[in-house]
């Protein structure tokens, strides 16, 4: 046998061979549909290889027509060779279809289109085998070029799932694309150059290139259209604001979140400066640099903690910049809140210590009989009374800070002041009665923190009254009323006696958050202290200024 015969019967073996190499590739995913369609390419391939290699003129004279007594046209193999890249052509465009997530109506549309053109291309090629004509062959050619145009779509939607979506390493889909244009292309070349070897050699090269990709890429695994959504409804349902800008800052993409945090429209900031959501300049290059998140204030009072990452390919090539903008509106007010009550409590601690050292020092300077005593007795109150109020500020401030003020809820204060009343009651110290219904409030306080802010005014109610203290809730407040009997002459002003910095301390807190704090005597001669909670609507509005110093 001549060495050229050899050679272009191992070329056409060797396609056949690489073909159902892919078959084998793709049997484990066969359940997959677009694995199925790829599936398919590979099987008519490999028939598409076999039957060139009977018809194709690959011996002078025939062996293959001698052997089976075939009267074949010499130009039989161009009609083989075009009606198998008709069938594979329009296998490998419904492959492309599912794979970039089309819809189950246009693939189906998509798949009677194909199959109508491979039976007719098939139907055509049955007749132009037994008699040729130019008909035959015009038909076929037309077959050819419509397969070659859906082909053409579906390999823009292969490459544009990682230009435009970057849904998948750009690789992929060229691999998968060169392989099907190879295959489609291998039929024309051939008859061009009038060399029917070449059909099998580019066979083999298109079915490689598939099987490359199959075997290198998790085509199956996750398709772009199930990462492209996936991603897209994270983003989507995102809390926090995301903006897509380029490098010259102009806005590509916005989430819903962003459009409620700026209250605009998708379409009408697209292509504007990504400045012009921002009251102060923001540049996502330098923020992206510094990767220090930016503070900033809208003009609705809402505070944004504003971040910046380019978006680069697989080179480290540089897009643009996604842009994160999370609210931190609560975290600044809880900053702000905290920020406020430690330095209050600096400021109490730093003035009665002061007032301490100078007793001490006088008493130091001259000393008196049986001052030392008193003196000490003194120092001790004092300092138990800063202990006292260092714990019950830091519980507040330990609630504020784990985020125990919440949107507005229905809270049942039962089990809290039941609690609280557990907790402080003595036997022989007063009564305490609890007159509070059953139905939940709204307040925008927890369990935690209304606790905390209660437990200062229970406890110097029950440090103060004779025999009874009686808590109460107003729901039209809501307010929690605390009251005792106390002797008159017996409450004083925060400034005047250190006992009564524990209600400075709730005092201040709840203005921050939006409640208040009220001391007064009733008609029938009792003290009551009126614990106004928060609410919602409250919250929005502007807390006093507080003062500093010594209870202020």
């Amino acid at each position: 046998m001549a060495p050229l015969t050899v050679l272009r019967l191992g070329i056409t073996a060797f396609a056949a061979l690489v073909a159902v190499g892919l078959v084998v590739t793709l049997l484990g995913d066969r359940k997959r549909g677009s694995a199925r369609a790829l599936l398919g390419v590979g099987l008519a391939t490999a028939v598409g290889t076999v039957l060139h290699l009977l018809v194709a003129d690959l011996t002078p004279p025939n062996a293959t027509l001698a052997v089976t007594g075939w009267d074949l046209d010499a130009t039989a193999w161009v009609v083989v060779g075009t009606t198998t890249a008709v069938i594979v052509g329009g296998l490998w465009v419904l492959f492309a279809f599912r794979y970039t997530g089309r819809s189950r109506r246009v693939t189906q549309v998509t798949a009677g289109i194909v199959a109508g053109v491979s039976l007719g291309a098939v139907a055509i090629a049955g007749v132009a085998l037994g008699d040729p004509s130019t008909i035959a062959f015009q038909l076929l050619t037309v077959a050819y070029l419509l397969v070659g145009f859906l082909v053409t779509i579906g390999v823009f939607l292969l490459l544009w799932t990682s230009i435009g979506q970057q849904a998948v390493p750009l690789r992929e889909p060229v691999l998968l694309s060169a392989g099907a244009i190879v295959l489609l292309a291998g039929s024309f070349v051939a008859q061009l150059f009038e060399r029917p070897i070449l059909l099998p050699a580019l066979t083999s090269v298109g079915c490689g290139l598939v099987v490359v990709a199959v075997v290198r890429y998790p085509v199956f695994e996750t398709p772009p259209a199930a990462r492209v959504l996936g991603r897209d409804r994270v983003v989507d349902e995102l809390a926090d604001g995301v903006l897509i800008a380029d490098r010259r800052g102009q806005l590509h993409d916005l989430n819903p979140a962003a459009e409620r945090l700026f209250d605009v429209s998708r379409a009408s900031a697209l292509d504007e400066p990504i400045e012009s959501l921002f009251p102060t300049p923001v540049a996502p290059g330098e923020l992206a640099g510094d990767g220090e998140p930016l503070r900033v204030e809208l003009a609705d009072g809402t505070t944004l903690s504003v971040t910046a990452d380019p978006v680069t390919d697989g080179r480290d090539r540089s897009f643009g910049y996604l842009v994160r903008c999370t609210d931190v509106t609560d975290r600044r007010q809880r900053e702000e809140q905290l920020t406020l009550l430690s330095q209050f409590l600096v400021e109490v601690v730093r003035g009665r210590m002061a007032a301490v050292a100078d007793e001490t020092a006088s008493w130091t300077a001259e000393p008196g009989d049986g001052d030392a005593a008193a003196l000490a007795d003194r120092i001790w109150e004092r300092t138990t009374e800063l202990t006292t109020l260092v714990a019950g500020t830091r519980s507040i401030e330990r609630a504020i800070a784990e985020g125990a003020v919440t949107p507005e809820q229905r809270l049942d204060i039962r089990p809290v002041v039941r609690e609280l009343r557990d907790s402080i009651a003595t036997e022989p110290g007063p009564q305490i009665a609890i007159d509070v219904p059953g139905e939940p409030i709204d307040t925008t306080v927890t369990p935690t923190l209304l606790s905390s802010l209660l437990e200062p005014v229970l406890e110097d109610a029950c440090g103060n009254a004779v025999t009874r203290v009686e808590i109460a809730l107003d729901t039209d407040g809501p307010a929690i009323r605390i009251t005792d009997d106390r002797p008159v002459g017996a409450e004083c002003g925060e400034q005047e006696r250190d006992a009564d910095l524990p209600l400075a301390v709730t005092r201040l807190a709840l203005e921050q958050l939006g409640g208040q704090l009220s001391a007064e005597r009733t008609d029938d001669g009792r003290w009551a202290v009126v614990v106004g909670l928060p609410t919602a609507d409250a919250r929005g509005a502007a807390p006093p200024a507080p003062g500093g110093g010594d209870g202020k």
